[in-house]
């Protein structure tokens, strides 16, 4: 009895299936509102992001290069009390006299203020028996979260690895029908390559921590922390592609796994993991992926969208205080 329990039926090395399981269920809606009428409000940053060219004006400062956008008070006030000097030494010199007389040591520019949203990122585990419950799981929560994108200024990112490397499955985006589109069917099947997914979730976040719009970015990872595949196959290295590549170790496979978690930590992003693994004993690698990262840690081995959408706006939370 004990033998069959633990056997897996098969399943064909690649398949497909249908976005729209999910995509409609109410409840994961509901869940998403509570969350914002409890004060939570899910993903909703209160970092502040300066800059000088976009934003509530707060404050004249003095300008560093060319000035984008000119703060015409403070640049007047500046000015006023060498009026009269620079009216008397323009008339000395023959000029015409002027009404106001602005010099560059004058201008002021204007220190911009604007609420930055956050980057969400689903880096889902597509390989194996269990990549049908997370892929529709994963779409369920970041479909929930994306819902209060707009008011929230928050963006989502799905990331799926499967076979040999990773891929944006959806940029970042507060788009639901983008979201939709991008879900309407995904490749399941094949190896795990989880190195490579961390590395491009990295390489996704900071380029939008860099574009000045987010704020924060909270890496949301669906494994089961078995990686089998090496980074370095991944990014095409001769010595491990091919019938007589390199087989890394799984120690090797696990040191390139935290490393590229280190990676998102000096970044300053968070990392929220979800063991999907459901041995009765788990292998441990999944918990110590998020100890690298200094992240959060849940052993979900059967999570719905409802558990994962909850999870991140927990995290979402406590990474805002």
């Amino acid at each position: 009895e004990e033998e069959e329990e633990d056997e897996v039926p098969d399943l064909p090395e690649e398949f497909m299936f249908d976005a729209e399981g999910g995509i409609q269920d109410k409840d994961v809606m509901q869940f998403a509102q509570s969350v914002n009428r409890k004060g939570g409000r899910s993903g909703r940053s209160k970092n502040i992001i300066f800059s000088n060219d976009r934003g509530r004006y707060i404050k004249p400062v003095m300008p560093k290069g060319n000035v984008m956008r000119l703060a015409v008070d403070a640049t007047l006030r500046t000015a006023a009390p060498y009026q009269k000097a620079r009216r008397d030494r323009a008339i000395a010199k023959g000029e015409v006299p002027k009404k106001v007389y602005v010099e560059k040591g004058d201008m002021r520019a204007k220190k911009l203020a604007r609420k930055s949203g956050a980057l969400i990122i689903f880096l889902v585990d597509a390989s194996g028996s269990m990549a049908l419950n997370r892929m529709n799981a994963a779409k369920g929560a970041a479909l929930s979260l994306l819902e209060n994108a707009y008011q929230s200024r928050d963006m989502v990112s799905i990331i799926p690895f499967r076979g040999d490397e990773a891929e944006v499955l959806l940029p970042p985006s507060r788009s639901i029908a983008m979201a939709r589109n991008r879900l309407d069917t995904m490749p399941c099947g094949g190896g795990s390559p989880l190195a490579h997914g961390l590395s491009l979730a990295a390489r996704v976040g900071i380029q939008q921590l860099s574009s000045g719009d987010v704020g924060r970015v909270m890496v949301v990872c669906l494994t089961d922390g078995r990686a089998n595949i090496s980074i370095k196959k991944s990014t095409g290295d001769p010595d491990y592609v091919g019938p007589d590549a390199i087989k890394p170790t799984n120690d090797e496979l696990e040191g390139e796994v935290n490393e590229m978690a280190g990676v998102l930590f000096k970044n300053g992003m968070s990392l929220l993991v979800i063991d999907t693994e459901n041995k009765f004993v788990s292998s441990g690698m999944a918990e110590r992926l998020a100890q690298k990262a200094m992240g959060k840690y849940y052993y979900l081995p059967n999570g719905t969208d409802q558990e994962i959408a909850a999870a991140t706006a927990q995290a979402m939370a406590d990474a805002k205080e």
